[in-house]
């Protein structure tokens, strides 16, 4: 399992819609592959979100890019970004208490 992290910037004031809205794509969606999905919202900087997809492999994310639904994601959350996004593949280490 790997997550895919990526910080994105929207307009403050749009914030909590675009998170409703791609967070409905993407469960519509339905990538095969990906499992659970988070937003993270800042709080310092309230147009910053980070989102958090788990997914099975890199491959299991790549293979999703070009596709007619991965390009309508992408036409949608442009009209929200004012910035690029950032991101990339991490694996989880977990530190037990």
């Amino acid at each position: 399992m790997i997550h895919e992290i990526i910080t994105q910037h929207v307009a403050p004031d749009r914030r909590d819609e675009y998170i409703q809205v791609f967070g409905e794509f993407l469960t519509k969606a339905n990538y095969a592959g990906s499992h659970r999905i988070k937003f993270l919202a800042s709080i310092e900087d309230p147009g910053r979100v980070i989102l958090m997809v788990e997914w099975d492999s890199v491959e299991a994310h790549t293979r999703i890019r070009g596709t007619p639904t991965y390009n309508a994601m992408r036409e949608l959350t442009g009209k929200y970004q004012t910035a690029k996004s950032d991101g990339g593949h991490f694996i989880l280490h977990e530190v037990k208490s």
